[in-house]
């Protein structure tokens, strides 16, 4: 990549680059020592581009294979334009034409600045905060409360059916049917939650409520929308858990349990993002060439797996906070080292992603985690360490909120990625501590 203003000393006679005309490209020899406001003229010739021929002459411009236009008084050396270069010859104001991709690694990146497409303004935050309100007020009147069931249960399906409605108008768009779909699942849940005069029973009831939903909204809104999708994974997981202890599974069991399994999962979530998105695998050596998408479709498909990722990181990422803060209370000798570890792994995740919406998934979910794991050894130890924890939180959370101060270097992406495979292999066995299996196996 060219950035003007990199000063070298210049030792070269000639720089060897791939200069990029509107209807042809050639490799050659420039001298580095001339300015590029003369090497123009030169390569307008060498191209065969016609004159203006009586028009009024419109200005050629080199630039990087970006687009930033190279300084005209500047050489190439002191551009530091590396041997083997392309740049794009071009008039002046003509915009790059957009990339074609035929990698569905690269499509993907692409996409990796680009807001969600349920991105809202402030008040569908403002709604949701109220929705989350009127779930609360229904949840509170308790199990086997009819009449807040119902309330809750006419409310989610009116959310659901304005969701339906909002969908398909070309205004105000797609973000107003996701605040309404997200508006469905707090009073879904609450109508669960008071439909059993058993807890234990509406518990479950009210997860799986929450996860039909979403499920059901998910299908309404038409778009891919990560939060949803989040609703849904974290539902399934939390119900696993539930049934578990429904069958007899002490509650720090089932909580390590479903906060490992999350944990477990998430190095292989991009590669389901990829394969539910329907992109082709991609190729390596020796693999038969997968068919060719065209492009809008690829950009399409693209465009799903980041919602898909986005949704399945942040399900999964919630889990494995709530549960490593619900072992952490009840069991003070694994549970604690558990939560460590997982708040730790959530941390060092956060740094592996490219996509804004994974990697804020899982630095909220550590910093929540972060922040339980301190309040549990405040109360627990004594207030030294307590402090000490809390020193590290706080380091913590700095170190991981500065991501995007200093871009690391390979070495360190590939180190934070070895360590972050590290946790996640160590809150295996500390899962297992957590459930009792090592007491079980030494009395067989």
């Amino acid at each position: 990549m060219v950035e003007p203003g990199w000063a070298v000393a210049g030792s070269r006679a000639f720089c060897r680059l791939t200069v990029l005309a509107p209807r042809t490209s050639v490799d050659v020899a420039l001298p580095a020592d001339v300015p590029v406001a003369e090497l123009v003229p030169m390569l307008l010739e060498l191209v065969g581009e016609p004159r203006s021929g009586g028009r009024r002459p419109v200005p050629w411009r080199l630039s990087g294979a970006g687009g930033g236009v190279l300084p005209t008084g500047a050489t190439l050396d002191e551009l530091a334009v590396p041997d083997g270069e392309l740049l794009r010859l071009a008039p002046a104001g003509t915009a790059p034409p957009p990339p074609v991709f035929d990698d569905p690694v690269d499509a993907i990146a692409a996409t990796a600045d680009e807001a969600p497409p349920l991105a809202g303004p402030a008040g569908s935050a403002a709604l949701l905060g109220v929705a989350v309100v009127g779930g609360g007020a229904c949840a509170a009147a308790g199990p086997g409360a009819a009449g807040s069931a119902v309330v809750a249960a006419l409310s989610a399906a009116g959310a659901l059916g304005a969701a339906h409605v909002l969908a398909r108008r070309p205004e105000p768009g797609p973000a107003a049917a996701g605040t309404a779909a997200l508006i469905a699942v707090p009073f879904a849940a609450a109508a669960g939650w008071t439909a059993l005069p058993d807890p234990a029973g509406g518990l479950l009831l009210a997860v799986a409520a929450a996860g039909v939903a979403a499920t059901i909204a998910q299908a309404v809104v038409r778009v891919v929308a990560p939060a949803l999708i989040a609703v849904v994974v974290a539902a399934v997981l939390t119900g696993v858990a539930l049934i578990g202890m429904r069958l007899g599974l002490p509650a720090g069991a089932a909580a390590a349990a479903g906060s490992a399994a999350a944990l477990v999962l998430a190095p292989v979530l991009p590669r389901t993002a990829v394969r539910l998105a329907g992109l082709p695998r991609p190729a390596g050596p020796g693999d038969p060439e997968p068919a060719e998408l065209p492009p809008d479709e690829l950009a399409e498909r693209a465009a799903l797996a980041r919602g898909y990722l986005g949704g399945l990181t942040a399900g999964c990422a919630a889990v494995t906070a709530a549960g490593a803060a619900i072992v952490g209370v009840l069991d003070h000798r694994w549970g604690l080292a558990y939560a460590g570890v997982a708040v730790a792994s959530l941390a060092l995740r956060s740094r592996c992603y490219a996509d804004h919406v994974p990697a804020r998934a899982a630095l909220w979910a550590a910093l929540a985690g972060a922040g339980g794991l301190a309040v549990i050894v405040g109360s627990t130890v004594l207030a030294p360490v307590a402090g000490l924890v809390l020193a590290g939180v706080c380091a913590g959370g700095l170190l991981v909120t500065g991501r995007a101060a200093a871009p690391p270097g390979p070495v360190t992406r590939r180190v934070v990625d070895l360590v972050e495979g590290a946790l996640v292999v160590a809150a295996v066995p500390l899962a297992l501590g957590v459930m009792d299996v090592y007491r079980i196996v030494r009395g067989l």
